[in-house]
């Protein structure tokens, strides 16, 4: 007994020391992992940015010829669209600045550089330095430049101890208030914050993580920083070979080679439009000096946004911020410009309940007002609201009778042959779904009609002849039919018409300049300045279609450029 006890002893105090150094602090010391990964990211003011990534990779009793480093250099938009950050000056050295032998090979999304001998083996602990230089690696919107960044990649194999990033950003008269910095990490897609970010100075940010990554698990920063600091240089995008113009000369070559196997089917497209594509002709055509909207068969005059829509047949964005001027003349909200091309709208009254709202105009409202009874355009984010009230707008056209079915609808059926017809090598089809089923939407009767009163108004807004001048004297007159200009594209010739006879500015319009009331200047700010400004507005929450990192759906570890990961060979 007393020789087993010894035994069981002596056995303890040879397994117990490895025990304990196989779980330390960090859990995995006595396994290959990566003890500290240090990122310095230096942004340029020629819009590149300066990577360099210090690896201390350990490989424990493992023997190995080094490590490979993977790195994601294409990213997707939300749009679907691919861009590709170019990469250059690429290095690696030790910790005393020897370099390293590598290879670089390119395979799909990613670039990766294999470091080290492969007629040498390695074990215990090594430090590796990777320097490289990224173009396209900023993403810019209308407040603020920024670089959200995978600084330590999804995708390494195994686990890292410790790890930070520092970002510099130009030099410049910069208030520490003016950066902004966040950071996430896990695996890709998490929004885990086991992370510390901070503002060093106005130079600069730094990161670092609060506990260990494991394998898969990454860190990514979004440092946020002024506008004007570095020179936009978008990441190069990867244009399908078909979008370039040696694809649209291939396209063109494959529609002549195909035409006379594929006849049928294109055929029958364009007899369909011929038959029943084409608005009927109305009774009455169009005239000059009519000045009154279309109406339907209710006696009720429809609105700048269905006017502009039952012309072209399309509900577009000029249709909408026409029902934005529209809705100001009517008392609902007003339009203050605080500057050029940058407008705030300020809700005057409920329109809940209102019968002379129609439901589209109460979607706009709320989708615009959400955020408050005062919005700035630039900020507002009317993506889904917009394509509801376009929706919205074909719909009511089609229930009273104006077309037949949605025009919309039935356009996205034809681009859907085209799909089809591409899919099926069937370029003919491809070329006569998307000319003549772009057109084949029709007006019923009715609507053809209304078309002709809508054309004839334009006609009217548009003309410069003196003899019509009469009719347009007076302040009333100028307000109400501002917006069908607008939707017609011709408010700046309309206004031409009231230079000089003492219109006075609009209660429900507050201008930036505060001189004396110009009909032109007014017409021009609130139709190319505002149209330029509301598209901004739609276009400001992606650069490039990108998210950022601080938008309102969050940012996420993995999310961003750069990224990547690793291992040893």
């Amino acid at each position: 007994m007393k020789y087993l006890m010894f035994f069981v002893l002596a056995a303890a105090s040879l397994l117990l020391p490895g025990i304990v150094s196989a779980h330390p602090g960090d859990g995995f010391s006595n396994a290959e992992h990566i003890s500290n990964y240090d990122v310095r990211v230096s942004i340029r003011p020629d819009g590149k940015v300066e990577v360099g990534e210090v690896i201390g990779y350990d490989f424990a009793s493992l023997i190995r010829h080094g490590i490979f480093r993977d790195f994601f250099y294409i990213k997707t938009n939300d749009a679907g669209k691919k861009f590709a950050i170019d990469v250059s000056d690429v290095s690696v050295v030790n910790e005393d600045n020897a370099p390293y032998m590598f290879s670089q090979t390119t395979e799909g999304d990613t670039i990766q550089w294999k470091i080290g001998d492969p007629d040498t083996t390695i074990t215990g602990s090594h430090t590796y330095q990777i320097n490289y230089t990224a173009a396209g690696a900023l993403t810019y919107f209308p407040g603020h430049d920024e670089l959200y960044w995978n600084a330590i990649g999804n995708a390494w194999d195994v686990p890292v101890a410790k790890a930070s990033v520092f970002v510099s950003i130009p030099p410049g008269k910069v208030d520490p208030t003016d950066i902004h910095v966040d950071c996430f990490t896990g695996v890709s897609g998490s929004t885990e914050k086991n992370c510390t970010a901070a503002v060093v100075d106005s130079q600069g940010v730094k990161v670092t993580t609060t506990k260990a990554l494991q394998p898969n698990e990454g860190l990514t920063v979004v440092v946020g920083f002024p506008k004007g600091l570095a020179a936009v240089l978008e990441p190069r995008e990867l244009v399908p070979f078909f979008d370039t113009l040696a694809g649209k000369i291939v396209l063109i070559l494959i529609a002549v080679a195909a035409f006379f196997w594929y006849i049928v089917a294109p055929v029958v497209v364009i007899r369909k439009w011929w038959t029943g594509g084409r608005d009927p002709k109305p009774a009455m055509g169009e005239v000059a000096a009519w000045f009154s909207p279309p109406q339907n068969k209710h006696h009720r005059a429809l609105t700048p946004a269905e006017t502009g829509t039952l012309i072209d047949e399309r509900a577009d964005l000029r249709d909408i911020y026409a029902s934005i001027v529209d809705l100001a003349r009517r008392g609902y909200l007003k339009i203050i410009e605080t500057k050029k091309n940058n407008f705030d709208l300020a809700k005057m009254k409920d329109w809940e309940g209102q019968h002379d709202v129609r439901p589209f105009e109460i979607e706009l409202l709320n989708g615009i007002f959400s955020g408050g009874d005062t919005v700035s355009v630039k900020d507002l984010d009317l993506t889904k609201t917009l394509e509801k009230v376009k929706t919205m707008l074909y719909e009511s056209l089609v229930d009273e009778k104006f077309f037949p079915s949605n025009p919309n609808t039935l356009r996205g059926w034809y681009i859907a042959l085209a799909v089809l017809s591409l899919i099926i090598f069937n370029p003919v089809l491809l070329l006569v779904s998307l000319i003549f089923g772009q057109h084949m939407p029709r007006k019923t009767l009715f609507g053809s009609e209304q078309a002709a009163v809508a054309r004839s108004l334009k006609n009217f807004l548009a003309s410069q002849d003196k003899q019509l001048a009469f009719q347009a004297k007076n302040q009333m007159m100028f307000e109400k039919l501002l917006a069908f200009a607008v939707a017609f594209g011709v408010e700046e010739i309309w206004a031409g018409r009231f230079k000089g006879l003492g219109i006075k500015n609009p209660d429900w319009y507050q201008s930036s300049s505060g001189t004396r009331f110009n009909s032109m200047v007014f017409a021009h700010s609130l139709g190319s300045g505002m149209s330029r400004s509301f598209a901004a507005s739609i276009a400001a929450h992606s650069s490039s279609g990108h998210s950022s990192g601080f938008s309102s759906g969050g940012g996420f570890s993995g999310g961003g450029g750069g990224g990547g990961g690793g291992g040893s060979w």
